[in-house]
């Protein structure tokens, strides 16, 4: 009996050796970063340009691969699912990945996941078209609260413009408007364009490009203050509306996995963040890189999360 015990004990020691070997060599092959949406978007610009640092940095490939579907929920299905042993990893945003679980369309939360950081964020534009009358959030929110349900207000039902409009929403007392679909930047800025909406809210950087055309009018930023990259435009907030909501990009690996392979992947997204190279690429896509740890990043996951719940349940949307 004592040899059969002995023997179950140095396997055990055995089988940790190799398991801590392993924690402290990784990354021994490629690793994979799942984003939930189709390419092109802030999510998989932003992984695919700090992740190639990370891959120079950590001598091994990352993989981007696009799942997307159901809100972002597929691609973070797989991840949940996944070993957590390092090599398969989430890449979201808060605006996304704690909505679904508020209006209970997924079995999980941010929280079954290992949060490994974050590396900047891209700014939220609330835009009308560019012969519009109005040239302020007040002249636009005095319309609608003159003319209920008749302005136009395009949003992706419960996604990142939905809750965005539902923050200003609340922040107003509450405004009754005519919500017309658009899923995605792209299609609700040809929307607004098109004369199909009035108003409508846009990553910064998808916005850009119209609003220098004048196609589009920024009036107003949703970040808590006045954006790096564009510091003309006043912030919700300047304009009495008690609202925000800006596009955190994050990193998250399935629960359980290994604390030393967190935290090697953390110093080396950090020193990939910190690259002038780095910066450079994401500015261009409208993004203002800055590395925020794990504590830091899920403080402002949760307060997001909170929010969101606050939201759907003031607006009847928890079933």
């Amino acid at each position: 009996m004592k040899k059969v015990v002995l023997g179950l004990m140095c396997a055990a020691l055995l089988l940790w050796n190799i398991q801590a070997r392993a924690e402290t060599s990784w990354p021994q092959k490629s690793i994979q970063v799942i984003v939930p949406w189709n390419p092109g978007g802030g999510s998989d610009l932003s992984a695919r340009i700090v992740m190639d640092k990370v891959a120079a940095i950590l001598g091994q490939p990352v993989v981007i691969t696009n799942i997307s579907g159901a809100a972002g929920l597929n691609g973070a299905l797989r991840v949940s699912s996944a070993r957590p042993d390092g090599y398969t990893m989430l890449w979201e945003h808060p605006a996304n990945l704690a909505i679904a679980p508020a209006i209970g369309k997924a079995k999980f939360t941010w929280k079954d996941f290992e949060m490994a950081g974050s590396i900047g964020t891209s700014d939220i534009a609330v835009i009308v078209k560019g012969d519009a009358k109005w040239n302020s959030m007040k002249e636009i929110i005095d319309d609608i609260k003159a003319h209920p349900g008749q302005i136009k207000w395009s949003l992706g039902v419960n996604s990142a413009s939905h809750f965005t409009f539902l923050a200003i929403s609340d922040s107003m007392g509450g405004l009754k408007i005519m919500q017309i679909p658009g899923a995605g930047d792209k299609a609700r800025i040809i929307n607004v364009m098109g004369g199909v909406c009035d108003i409508t809210t846009a990553g910064y950087a998808a916005v850009a490009p119209y609003a220098q055309s004048g196609d589009v009018k920024i009036l107003a930023m949703a970040s808590p203050e006045r954006s790096v990259l564009a510091p003309r435009y006043p912030t919700l907030k300047e304009q009495g509306i008690n609202a925000e909501s800006v596009f955190l990009y994050s990193a998250e690996f399935p629960k359980g996995t290994p604390r030393d392979v967190v935290s090697k992947f953390q110093s080396a997204i950090k020193q990939a963040v910190e690259d002038p190279g780095v910066i450079e690429l994401l500015k261009k896509q409208g993004i203002v890189a800055q590395y925020r740890d794990a504590a830091t990043t899920s403080a402002i996951w949760a307060r997001e999360a909170d929010l969101y719940q606050r939201l759907a349940k003031e607006n009847r949307m928890i079933r």
